[in-house]
C-alpha cells in the first residue's frame, strides 16, 4: 500500500503545521522546509537507535518549525496529547504509528517538497500544499 493511502492522515498533520508556520511567516522557503524535514527524520532514528541527534544549524525560522513538528510526531506517536489548544485534532487519541512509519512520512514528504521545489521555484511545494491544507 502506498504511504500516502496508508497514512494520509498524518502527511496532512505535518503539511498543516507546515502551511500554517509559513502563512505566518512567509519568507520561509521550501528549502527551509526540507531542511525540517531531514533534522525530523534524524531525530526520530537518533532516538529509535539511542545516539544524539546531529545539529543541523536550523534558522531560527526553520527551529520554530522542527518543534511545533515534534510535537505533532510526539502526538501521532501516542507520546503526548494534541499540541495546539486552538485547533481541533481529527480525533481524540489517533491509533498511534511507529517510528518506522513516521519516518517513512517524513521521507515521502521531503520527496515531494523537493519535486515541487524544483518545478516551482523557492517556494513551490509551499505554494502547492497550501490550498490542499489551509483552504481560504
Amino acid at each position: 500500500m502506498r504511504i500516502e493511502d496508508e497514512f494520509m492522515d498524518v502527511l496532512q498533520n505535518i503539511e498543516v503545521v507546515v502551511a500554517t508556520t509559513h502563512r505566518r511567516h512567509d519568507d520561509l522557503s521550501d528549502h527551509g522546509v526540507m531542511r525540517v524535514y531531514e533534522a525530523l527524520i534524524d531525530w526520530l532514528k537518533a532516538q529509535n537507535i539511542g545516539r544524539k541527534p546531529r545539529n543541523f544549524g536550523l534558522s531560527p525560522l526553520e527551529q520554530e518549525l522542527f518543534e511545533r513538528l515534534v510535537e505533532i510526531c510526539e502526538w501521532r506517536l501516542g507520546r503526548a496529547e494534541f499540541p495546539d489548544d486552538d485547533v481541533e485534532p481529527q480525533a481524540d487519541h489517533p491509533k498511534p504509528i511507529t517510528v518506522d512509519n513516521l519516518v517513512r512520512c517524513l521521507k515521502r514528504l521531503l520527496k515531494s517538497a523537493q519535486m515541487w521545489n524544483k518545478g516551482g521555484g523557492r517556494q513551490g511545494y509551499l505554494k502547492f500544499i497550501s490550498p490542499y491544507v489551509m483552504p481560504q
